[in-house]
């Protein structure tokens, strides 16, 4: 009996070690926060010694993939809608695309927890799915101004960008190019190629190895780190193509939809279960071994 006792005290504090660990890490990830400033370089610009970056108005990051049938019809209808007031930044997250960006990735699944293609976020925190995002979006262009702010005195020479702000955070700088579309006969302008992460107090870096990538262009981004807790702008949302569902058969999304708290509780009730035939295994053997010394002292 003490020592079934003592094996399920161990077990005990070795899940509540998990679960305590999860719960850490939850709330790491869970930390909310902001795209604070975002500004642009064209490389035209860059060749030029008195080049000013642009802080756009409205920022939009499009989620999309070559694949995605509705994407496709979203593309023509961006082309139509985006004004010199707008910029969009394009990611690829699906591994199936040529052009898959694993940053771009990260980005759709940790920090925008997003499920469906094409997804866009406006300004770091509108979020717009489903059939009619373009006629959403111009409603919510109209009726937004810019937020931006936090970056000053930002330049870029000879692969070496410069910047001031008193806010800290991370500030992540994209490079962006033009990428034709996998099968239709178009491309992706403003699409993510590479990106590169910097802490903001540093006020300076080295992004020699974006300015080395065929580009068109560079984003500047000033971010609050933490996930974002992103408000729905759609009417009609969440009607789309589910990216984990489209690489495994739905496999991960099931998993993925549980909060990690409850994952780590059955994974935990799970390698008990396994440890158990062995346990058993182990307190039979313990208790011949009782009983061989018992009867060896009886003779």
């Amino acid at each position: 009996m003490q020592r079934w006792a003592l094996v399920f005290a161990l077990m005990f504090v070795c899940s509540g070690s998990i679960l305590t660990g999860v719960q850490a890490q939850e709330e790491t990830m869970t930390s909310e926060g902001a795209t604070l400033d975002v500004l642009t370089f064209e490389d035209d610009c860059l060749e030029q010694s008195n080049c000013v970056p642009v802080r756009p108005q409205h920022f939009i990051e499009y989620f999309a993939a070559d694949w995605c049938e509705p994407c496709t019809v979203l593309d023509q209808d961006l082309e139509e809608l985006i004004d010199e007031d707008t910029f969009v930044m394009k990611h690829h997250p699906s591994p199936q695309d040529l052009t898959y960006n694993s940053i771009s990735n990260q980005r759709f699944n940790v920090l925008y927890r997003l499920l469906f293609l094409p997804t866009l976020i406006h300004n770091g925190e509108g979020l717009l799915t489903g059939t009619s995002q373009a006629q959403e979006l111009s409603e919510v262009l109209r009726n937004s101004t810019s937020v931006f702010s936090g970056l000053t005195d930002v330049g870029l020479s000879n692969d070496s960008l410069t910047w001031n702000t008193s806010i800290e955070g991370t500030v992540t700088v994209w490079r962006i190019g033009t990428v034709p579309h996998e099968t239709e006969n178009y491309s992706h302008p403003n699409m993510v190629i590479g990106a590169l992460h910097f802490n903001a107090s540093e006020h300076q870096a080295n992004i020699t190895e974006l300015m080395s990538m065929n580009g068109t262009g560079v984003v500047v981004m000033l971010e609050q780190d933490g996930v974002r807790n992103l408000t729905v702008r759609s009417t009609s949302p969440a009607l789309g193509l589910d990216l984990i569902e489209h690489e495994d058969n739905g496999i991960l999304s099931s998993f993925n939809e549980q909060p990690r708290g409850r994952l780590a509780i059955v994974t935990t009730i799970f390698l008990v279960a396994l440890m158990l035939p062995a346990l058993k295994m182990w307190n039979d053997a313990l208790g011949r071994e009782t009983v061989h010394e018992s009867s060896d002292e009886e003779s």
